[in-house]
């Protein structure tokens, strides 16, 4: 029998395809490298030296380590063990965070009393102006609040309530984190203001919920709280629909970035869609069920 024969690829063959092969590696690391540089370019460098905001990876790694643990790691730690008694620490934890929110919703209110503000479209300050440092701090201050808040998603691993690690709890608690320090980072301020602290309004009223609950949950038993903080959180992300829309719709032009209007639009619109999707889920699809579990 013939041996097959074998067809010779030419050497210039194989070293075409290597240099094309580092060419394109070269341009990949080279693209990575040039972003890198342009975040840390447009940094504000009024956050640089904040804690958590020292480097563009601090936040992602945290989120990273969240989600590892929340869906993978902690699961697996807590399959063979009791859950956690925490009774007492989550009455303080929550209580910790309605202070919180209260005092930065609190502070808020006071700046809207102390400088102009515009609810139509509220323009972008850098700089070192009394008014434009406290938008700065206050959104450091909200920033460490999303930050604290991956803390709840941790509490229900270690108390083995997977069902309530649901894909709207940890998107939400993910991407808050996540936009909270790109915008501190490279938008502080201006009309995204509203946002954190209607937020701040909203968590100090789901917090004290979720300290009843625990501390005296007879008082919540069989009444409507939990729908009406789902409707309270539904209420915020309309308002932020039209409060990012409304200067596009007008044509207003106040020097806030306007693709990051149409970002921060849709994405209250994609949270509105969800929860209005778990609200007819949980409430008005079963609503005896829905008065059961409250």
């Amino acid at each position: 029998m013939r041996a097959a024969a074998v067809r010779r690829v030419p050497a210039s063959s194989f070293t075409s395809h290597s240099l094309r092969d580092r060419y394109t590696m070269a341009l990949i690391i080279r693209s990575i490298y040039s972003g890198y540089s342009y975040l840390v370019d447009k940094t504000d460098e009024r956050v640089v030296e904040l804690p958590l905001l020292r480097s563009v990876w601090t936040v992602p790694l945290i989120t990273g380590a969240y989600l590892y643990f929340v869906l993978d790691l902690g699961p697996k730690l807590m399959a063979n063990r009791k859950p956690f008694e925490m009774r007492r620490f989550l009455c303080a934890y929550n209580l910790a965070q309605v202070a919180a929110n209260v005092w930065t919703f609190a502070m808020g209110v006071r700046y809207l009393q102390t400088y102009n503000f515009s609810f139509v479209c509220q323009p972008l300050r850098l700089d070192r102006s009394d008014q434009s440092m406290d938008e700065m701090y206050l959104a450091y201050a909200y920033f460490l609040l999303k930050v604290l808040d991956l803390a709840d998603t941790v509490f229900f691993v270690l108390r083995k309530k997977q069902s309530h690690v649901t894909f709207l709890h940890v998107y939400h608690h993910t991407i808050m984190a996540l936009s909270a320090s790109l915008f501190l980072r490279y938008l502080s301020g201006g009309h995204c203001f509203m946002l954190g602290m209607l937020n701040t309004l909203v968590h100090a009223v789901m917090y004290f919920y979720f300290f009843l609950t625990i501390y005296r949950p007879e008082a919540v038993r069989g009444a409507s709280w939990k729908r009406y903080v789902t409707l309270l959180q539904m209420a915020q992300f309309a308002y932020n629909v039209v409060h990012f829309f409304r200067p596009i719709v007008l044509g207003v032009d106040c020097g806030y970035p306007r693709a990051v209007m149409w970002f921060v639009g849709m994405q209250n619109i994609f949270m509105l869609l969800m929860f209005s999707d778990f609200y007819r889920r949980a409430y008005l699809r079963n609503p005896k069920a829905a008065a059961h579990a409250n």
